[in-house]
């Protein structure tokens, strides 16, 4: 006897295809398996790798470097880190279906030691000050 799909279930299902753009990507014979396996290795799902390797193609052409990737729990959002060709801090983050990549301090302007801490506080201010009308 198979298993019952709940309208729990369908109504979480369409939630998660609504919120979500699709891609499809044909690749050459052969490839797939490659791309499973390294996926794999990096304990990332093929969505996951396939995602970061997008992600981090994009940001290369433009000049940028991923520095760090954050997380608000205040908020739940995730952003990253970037560091641009000119110098400034970057945070690139997605919330309800838009992305922002809002430029910051010079790098100059960081000390080192406080990357970590500055990538979330950047990503929580961007979204309280675009997204909240906050100062």
């Amino acid at each position: 006897m198979g298993a019952i799909y709940t309208e729990a279930q369908k109504e979480a299902t369409r939630r998660y295809v609504n919120s979500t753009d699709q891609i499809r990507v044909r690749t050459e014979k052969g490839n797939l398996d490659f791309i499973k396996a390294h996926a794999e290795a990096m304990g990332e799902t093929m969505g996951e790798f396939i995602n970061r390797a997008i992600s981090e193609a994009i940001y290369r052409d433009r000049g940028e470097a991923l520095i760090e990737t954050t997380h608000s729990d205040e908020y739940g959002i995730s952003g990253k880190l970037l560091l641009s060709n000119d110098d400034h801090y970057e945070i690139d983050y997605i919330v309800d279906g838009v992305r922002t990549i809002k430029k910051l301090d010079l790098q100059k302007d960081v000390p080192s030691s406080f990357i970590s801490d500055y990538a979330w506080m950047s990503l929580e201010n961007e979204y309280e000050n675009e997204l909240l009308g906050g100062e």
